[in-house]
């Protein structure tokens, strides 16, 4: 209202530019904040002069509030007022809570007043500013009567505000009017532009009230109230800067305006103060925005909107400091809140029309809980509620909180409970609870409730004093929320989608709707506005996390997408343990993703820890369900310990007493060690070991331990050293059936306490104590603790007995089991348990007497079901038959599958009880199954129990294939679709494939150890004996249909099956007869194929003759006896049948005989010839061995004699070698002497002619040969003969002459060269020089021509051959001259080095 103040007081003033009051925006930036008061004495009287008078009537402020305005229009008509005094009057109306309507009835009159003759002289300046005034009136007449006249009820809410909105549309239509006619009188007038401004405000047209307040303050620079529009478009568009800049210089024109006098009231400085602050606010000055709203509050004490402000920011600053958890400011916080709640509670009373008042008190009584008068008293398992007094304050639904943390609701007060009416007083009060009070009993607690009436109240109200529809939708959400909190769903969902739809963008609104939509099982569309939640806001962790769970819930594809999402909400809040509780559960629906549940518990178990908070027992059992189904057996055990002990934080009922006797039956298994344990008994002992002589214990005589003697037996009494200290023999605190432990090690249990003479008191116990001790030692008994007495044990403790069974220790199961039962009879699932495990371990008698307990209990379908699979395990199909059609007309969703399946099951087993209901039964079995699998495709079970229903039908090939695929689907985990499809591959002739089904199916049935297909285990491993066995004897009847040598293999298949038929006849059944009745055949059909070999092709000997005779004497005598039993007993094989067999039996064994004698006789024969070929071969053997050893002897000789051949050679290389060396020697001297005459002589020897033959070139050094190659290629080829000849080691006598004639050639030629030749002719002596330095030299012999051990005399031969051909050569190339030979030797000697 500050700014139509001011265009009030500027209508009077005669200067447009006059400062005035502060706080257009104030509506705008909190609504409905501008109705303030100033105070009186600040504002001046309304002044009416009496018309031809000097008198004047004077209306003080004070006074004007109770003046009526018709009055006041009857005295300014009478007096003929000015339009200044009416203005006056509208202006101080206008400053007036809740007058506005008065002001703008003024107005309308001065406007009317306009159109009359009198003011036909006023300029149009005038006219303008008033009728621009009178709109502006109107536009604050319409924004305080839309938060004053909606009604406050909810159910006629949406009427009222259609009304309001159609008047509010209907004044700015009238404003608007007046605005243009103001224009049409004077384009230029300022208050004109600020009226079009305000109205373009109204509905939110920022840009074009923008343009308006800018035009005015072109013209116009200090036009507050212009000012004050343009901060309040800025405010609206975001830009708070610049509106607090703009409101500051609005502050300052206000006080420049009062110092020069100006009329300005306290609430409209105050206004300016609080729009500052709220920009302040926005710009995250929290300490500058609450000194303006102080500064506002302190000059104007009634300035709601200050009030509002400092509230807020109060309970801001307590919540950030709560987050942070200072504990030392929490009393100084706590007592912050109070003052703001004290504050907004002062604004509500000022200002009952405010929204956001009345959100935010909503909003604290909500969580506020207001203590109830006197105290309540309340007992251990019960949820009933005893008042020290009568409380009518409390009602029947009221949420309570019972002592420090127990939240409940209220279902039931004394006058409905009917079995408190007569104990019921004035005095007192009883009232029945949601929940049962699960700690000790305890009384004198406090009682606090929550007052969810005044919070619908406030939001009501809230609700139809404002047409904001952001506002409205908040107050809508509180309502929803109390109504969601009280369990109403329908009522809070149609609050939570109203508040939706007026404001799109709450996101609480938004989430409370997705919590009740989950309520009501409506996930898609739960989902669908999470998912609308997280895309304005994708960092709510609440959202993120609810989505997930959805996702999860949903399964298929959405699984990773819901995990996504839980993890997203996680790594948003790290340190949040909740939101790790909530992922693990998540995890925990599919087993696959077990292994990351655990770690999640453990993580949130640290992140307690760490915190120091109490970590639930709940969390610790469900880590240990997740421990368990990942097979960590003993890290589950550790979890539930530890659930146990967080549920006796004091840990005294984990404390194992003496005096807990306890009640039976007794827990007293090592394995339960968190139930029982050993306590001293305060009792010392002396164990001694006493002889036991004819069942009698002579207690007389005791023996050290090296006097036992190991074949008698003995027993362990303990006495008790000091029995005077017990005050009588009842205060001994061991009983017969306890579990004692003396010392470390020795543990047993006391079969005997008894007192002898003299005050002796002794302890026999069961087992033999090895070793005795001398001194006393101190005897410990086994005691129970009380932990067990505690209801929320109750579940861990069954958890452990669970664990107990799926790590094979049944005895500690059934321990806990039964004394659960024992201390809460009405628990049946460990009844349950115990039927089960007896089923299991056969007892299949004791598991129906446990059934029938849990029947007793409560017939829930579980029970019945259990019942039910008992009579199909005991083949009592009449019994059973009812059960499941009770159960399936119970439509129980998880149920209705299973016992169509099991009835289906039924039909099929009677088959053939009643041959006339063959077919009727065959029908019924077939459309029960076709009915699960109707509903369910993928079970297994169903599909399986159909395809026996097409096999009986004869559609063999295509119950193989639905058995195939319930093999590939189900994993081989159904055992009798292994069974079923031996049967069908059998029924093909496919043998090998059918045994391995059988086999598989026994190992199946051996690890799932409950009978499958009979009335118990032993009959079930029967039957698939007789399968097997039937199916290598059809094999081995099929194998013989060859008649021939292929028929081999029938022989071991007839033994496979009587092997088979042997073990199931040692299982000793009902059903000993039929299967000794197939043995024999079988035998008789073995018998017979061994019989028939020779006539097949196949070879036979006589002890298998021998064999046969006996099977077929065995089938004799079994069927022999079975005939003559069958007069006394029922057996169900014919007579004829027997007797045919006995029949066939006989001829067969005649026939045996014969065949017998006559393979005995063959064997004998065959016998005589084998020694015979026996005796030939070892003749054979012998010569050949003979053979072999003259061979052998005579390459013995052979190799000596070519050894002794190398000898010889070796020898004769050794005596040429020392020859060489001679004449190497000699050499040497010869060139010692040349030397000495060549130095005593001046002679020139190349003058002489004097060449050295140094013995490497093999020639002279003048050469009268005409034939330059000639001689070193004979020469040449000398060499390469003598060199084999040399030291060959061939055995041929040719061979070894010729190398005789070649050494003595050698030595010829050695003897007859000279140093010095005659020859003289010059051209032969070049040409010998020339050759001297040629390629002449002789090669050297290979190694293998040296050493080997050739005897080929063609290489000889060949040698000798190109020898003598060299040797002609060389004589007619030098015929007349004197040939000089080389020494092979030196040619050698020389190739060696």
């Amino acid at each position: 209202m500050a700014a139509a103040e001011t265009v009030l007081t500027a209508a009077v003033s005669d200067d447009e530019n006059t400062p005035a009051a502060a706080g257009a925006a104030a509506p705008t930036m909190i609504p409905n904040t501008a109705q303030q008061q100033d105070s009186f004495p600040m504002l001046p009287s309304l002044i009416i002069p009496i018309q031809n008078s000097e008198l004047f009537i004077e209306i003080f402020p004070e006074e004007l509030a109770e003046t009526n305005v018709a009055t006041l229009l009857k005295v300014l008509d009478d007096e003929h007022a000015n339009m200044e005094t009416y203005c006056s009057a509208s202006l101080l109306y206008m400053q007036q809570p809740q007058r506005t309507r008065e002001s703008l009835a003024l107005m309308e009159e001065a406007c009317h007043r306009l159109t009359l003759p009198e003011c036909d002289g006023m300029d149009n300046a005038t006219r303008a500013r008033i009728l621009s005034a009178a709109g502006i009136a109107q536009l604050a007449t319409s924004t305080r009567s839309k938060s004053g006249s909606t009604s406050h009820t909810s159910s006629s809410s949406s009427l009222a505000t259609t009304g309001a909105n159609h008047h509010s549309d209907q004044v700015r239509q009238d404003a608007d009017q007046k605005f243009t006619h103001a224009a049409k009188l004077d384009t230029f007038c300022s208050m004109t532009w600020v009226g079009r401004g305000m109205l373009q405000l109204s509905v939110s047209r920022l840009d074009q009230a923008k343009f308006y307040w800018e035009t005015t303050l072109q013209q116009a620079i200090n036009c507050l109230p212009a000012l004050l529009g343009m901060a309040a478009v800025q405010y609206g568009q975001g830009q708070y800067q610049l509106a607090q800049d703009s409101y500051a210089k609005a502050i300052q024109q206000a006080a420049a305006s009062s110092a020069n006098g100006a009329v300005l009231g306290l609430a409209a400085q105050a206004s300016l103060r609080v729009g500052f602050g709220l920009a302040s606010y926005q710009l995250g000055q929290v300490d500058r925005a609450r000194a303006a709203f102080a500064r506002a509050l302190a000059m104007d004490s009634e300035c709601v909107s200050a009030m509002v402000g400092i509230a807020v920011l109060d309970m801001g600053a307590t919540d950030h400091a709560l987050v942070g958890g200072d504990a030392t400011t929490s009393t100084a916080d706590f007592g912050r809140t109070e003052q703001a709640i004290k504050l907004m509670s002062m604004a509500n009373l000022l200002d009952q029309t405010n929204a956001m008042v009345q959100n935010h008190l909503a909003n604290h009584y909500f969580y506020k809980w207001s203590a109830l008068p006197g105290t309540v008293r309340v007992e251990r398992g019960s949820n009933v509620l005893y008042a020290s007094q009568s409380l009518p304050g409390l009602e029947i639904g009221d949420r309570v909180r019972v002592g420090a943390h127990f939240e409940t609701s209220i279902t039931e007060d004394s006058s409905t409970m009917f079995e408190f009416g007569n104990s019921a007083n004035s005095n007192s009060a009883v009232f029945r609870m949601q929940d049962m009070w699960k700690s000790e009993s305890m009384d004198e607690l406090d009682l606090v409730k929550k007052d969810y009436d005044r919070v619908i109240a406030l939001a009501k109200g809230a609700y139809g004093s404002t047409s904001v529809p952001e506002m409205q939708a908040e107050s809508l959400f509180f309502l929803a929320r109390v109504y969601h909190v009280r369990e109403e769903n329908d009522t809070a969902l149609k609050f939570y989608e109203r508040a939706c739809k007026l404001n799109p963008s709450l996101a609480p609104a938004r989430f409370g709707l997705a919590q009740t939509l989950v309520v009501k099982g409506d996930y898609t569309q739960a989902k669908n506005h999470l998912h609308k939640l997280l895309a304005t806001s994708g960092n709510a962790t609440d959202s993120l996390l609810l989505l997930g769970l959805l996702e999860v819930k949903a399964g298929g594809k959405s699984v990773e997408g819901g995990l996504a999402n839980i993890s997203k909400a996680v790594e948003l809040d790290p340190f949040n343990a909740d939101l790790l509780l909530l992922e693990a559960l998540a995890l925990r629906q599919h087993r696959s993703t077990y292994l990351k549940a655990a770690d999640k518990l453990e993580k949130a178990i640290d992140l307690m820890k760490r915190k120091g908070d109490a970590v639930p027992y709940e969390v610790y059992a469900n880590r240990g369900v997740l421990c368990e189904g990942l097979n960590r057996h003993e890290e589950a055990l550790e979890m539930f310990t530890l659930a146990l002990h967080a549920l006796d934080p004091s840990g005294r009922s984990c404390q194992f007493a003496l005096d807990n006797l306890g009640t039976a039956p007794f827990i007293r298994q090592d394995a339960n060690a968190m139930f029982c344990g050993y306590v001293d008994s305060t009792v010392k002992v002396r164990p001694t070991i006493v002889k036991v002589v004819a069942n009698q214990a002579n207690e007389d005589e005791s023996e050290s331990h090296e006097q036992i003697d190991e074949d008698a037996n003995y027993v362990t009494v303990l006495k008790v050293v000091d029995p005077g200290s017990l005050e009588d023999f009842a205060a001994l605190s061991v009983q017969v059936g306890d579990s004692v432990k003396v010392g470390d090690n020795f543990i047993s249990t006391v079969v005997k306490v008894e007192a002898a003479e003299g005050s002796d008191v002794s302890i026999t116990v069961k087992d033999d104590m090895k070793t005795t001790v001398d001194d006393a030692a101190a005897l410990f008994v086994k005691r129970e603790n009380r932990i067990l007495n505690l209801p929320e044990a109750t579940t861990v403790a069954f958890n452990i007995a669970r664990l107990h069974e799926t790590m094979g220790r049944t005895l500690a199961a059934i321990e806990i089991h039964k004394a659960l039962l024992k201390r809460n009879p009405a628990y049946f699932p460990s009844a349950l348990r115990l039927a089960c495990i007896s089923v299991d371990c056969g007892s299949l008698m004791e598991g129906a007497q446990w059934l029938k307990i849990s029947a007793a209990i409560e017939k829930t379908p579980e029970v019945l079901t259990l019942i039910g699979n008992l009579h199909l395990s005991l083949c009592d199909w009449a019994a059973a038959q009812p059960i499941f059609d009770d159960l399936l007309a119970k439509k129980v969703p998880n149920v209705d599958a299973y016992s169509m399946l099991s009835l289906g099951t039924i039909y099929f087993s009677t088959l053939f009880v009643n041959p006339e209901r063959y077919s009727k039964h065959l029908t019924y079995a077939s459309d029960y199954f076709k009915s699960v699998l109707g509903k369910d495709p993928a079970n297994a079970y169903a599909a399986n129990g159909l395809g026996a229903v097409l096999a009986e039908k004869g559609e063999i090939y295509k119950a193989k294939e639905i058995f195939n695929r319930v093999r590939e689907v189900s994993g081989d985990t159904i055992a009798d679709a292994l069974m079923n499809l031996g049967h069908i591959l059998l029924a093909t002739k496919k043998h090998p494939e059918a045994l391995q089904m059988y086999q598989s199916y026994m190992k199946r049935a051996e690890s799932i150890g409950t009978p499958v297909t009979s009335k118990s285990r032993k009959d079930d491993v029967v039957d698939v004996l007789l399968y097997i066995a039937f199916a290598f004897f059809d094999w081995a009847r099929q194998t013989e249909l060859s008649a021939d040598q292929n028929a081999a293999p029938a022989d071991e298949r007839y033994r496979s099956a009587m092997e088979h038929l042997e073990l199931a006849i040692a299982k000793q059944t009902k059903r000993e007869v039929v299967l000794k009745y197939d043995l024999a055949m079988t035998k008789l059909s073995a018998a017979n194929c061994i019989l028939q070999r020779p006539s097949r092709g196949l070879p036979r000997t006589a002890d298998e003759v021998q064999e046969a005779l006996v099977w077929l004497r065995e089938s004799l005598g079994v069927v022999t006896q079975i005939l003559e039993e069958k007069a006394e007993k029922k057996i169900p094989i014919s007579s004829s049948v027997l007797e045919s067999f006995i029949g066939h039996c006989e001829n067969n064994i005649r026939s045996a005989e014969s065949h017998l004698e006559n393979d005995r006789l063959r064997a004998a024969e065959e016998a005589n010839e084998r020694a015979l070929r026996r005796a030939i071969a070892e003749a054979e053997m012998k010569e050949e061995q003979y053979k072999e050893a003259l061979a052998r002897e005579k390459e013995l000789e052979e190799q000596a004699e070519r050894d002794r051949r190398a000898d010889a050679a070796m020898a004769k290389v050794s005596a040429l070698r020392e020859n060489w060396h001679q004449e190497q020697a000699q050499a040497e001297q010869a060139k010692e002497k040349k030397s000495k005459k060549k130095s005593g002589s001046n002679v020139d020897a190349d003058a002489l002619g004097l060449v050295e033959d140094d013995g490497q070139t093999g020639r002279g050094l003048f050469d009268d040969s005409s034939d330059d190659d000639s001689v070193p290629e004979a020469e040449q080829g000398g060499a390469k003969s003598q060199a084999p000849d040399l030291f060959g080691d061939s055995s041929d006598d040719d061979g070894e002459e010729k190398m005789e004639d070649s050494s003595d050639k050698q030595d010829k030629a050695t003897s007859s060269r000279g140093i010095f030749d005659d020859s003289s002719d010059d051209e032969s002596t070049n040409k010998n020089i020339l050759n001297a330095g040629g390629d002449t030299s002789v090669k050297p012999p290979l190694a293998s021509d040296l050493f080997g051990d050739s005897s080929d005399e063609e290489s000889d031969e060949e040698l000798i051959t190109e020898s003598d051909a060299a040797k002609r050569k060389n004589e007619s190339a030098n015929v007349g001259q004197p040939i000089k030979k080389q020494r092979v030797m030196d040619e050698g000697d020389d190739s060696s080095d």
